[in-house]
């Protein structure tokens, strides 16, 4: 048995000092010292003490995941794995995951759905690339299929269609091949279908503009052809045009330019 012969506040807000018989016990938090009325001149078993005890174990875990959830929404298993980091058992991590559930701050239905439609509304990413995202986030796949299925394949494409927007403009200073080669591959990367994508280019409808095509070559051709300029003159037109060809323009735009820099040089 041991009797509270005085609780003092920690600088810490919130926190509080428990003395037993004149000497300092244990520490608890606001919502155990007003749980168990602990007041001066209470005596406490060694049960109650080991209760009390294990309760603020409990609450210093739902206050380190409060504050973890606070910054940004999480999903159970980012909550866990966060404070399974502070090494709490998991016995105590089960009690705090489901009070925080309880409390409405878990909800990993409503945290899909929320992603889902952010992404539907501004996102770039496609159906495998959001099912990869949330896997990582701990969303079992029975969900993520139940979940993805709501969304219409118009939402889709209209994402890969932001995502396409902003690829284009991204390599807009490249071959007009190059910039299609690089858009699609873009696109499969942040997982859309092949029939996603295939609307998606026909809504965005890039077209090659032929004087500003030009004019990348000519551009391109007189860096190549100076970076080349230690080779002999055949081998280095060879490599000056593998060069050009392999960054998406066209073969017979390549000669017309290539023949006009021999001619130059």
């Amino acid at each position: 048995m041991g009797q509270i012969t005085k609780i003092t506040a920690q600088k810490r807000r919130g926190r509080y000092n428990i003395f037993l018989d004149g000497e300092y016990a244990f520490p608890v938090s606001e919502t155990t010292l007003v749980n168990y009325q602990l007041a001066k001149g209470m005596t406490l078993t060694p049960a109650e003490e080991a209760q009390i005890k294990d309760s603020e174990v409990v609450a210093m875990g739902l206050e380190i995941g409060l504050n973890y959830i606070n910054h940004q929404s999480r999903t159970r298993h980012e909550v866990k794995e966060r404070l399974a980091k502070e090494d709490f058992p998991e016995d105590v991590i089960g009690q705090i995951l489901q009070r925080l559930t309880e409390l409405g701050f878990l909800n990993d239905v409503e945290y899909v759905q929320r992603y889902l439609e952010a992404n539907s509304k501004m996102g770039e990413a496609g159906p495998r690339m959001v099912r990869h995202k949330l896997e990582q986030k701990g969303i079992t796949a029975d969900l993520l299929t139940e979940q993805l299925a709501t969304i219409p394949s118009a939402t889709w494409t209209e994402a890969a269609v932001r995502a396409g927007q902003k690829n284009l403009r991204h390599h807009q200073n490249r071959a007009f091949k190059d910039q299609l080669q690089r858009l699609r591959v873009a696109l499969i990367q942040k997982g859309f279908d092949e029939a996603t994508i295939a609307a998606a280019i026909e809504i965005l409808d890039p077209q090659p503009d032929a004087e500003s095509e030009l004019a990348l070559l000519k551009a391109e051709a007189a860096k190549q052809w100076r970076l080349k300029q230690h080779y002999e003159a055949r081998i280095r037109k060879q490599k000056v045009k593998s060069a050009l060809f392999r960054k998406g323009f066209d073969l017979d735009a390549i000669d017309d330019v290539l023949a006009d820099l021999a001619e130059e040089n």
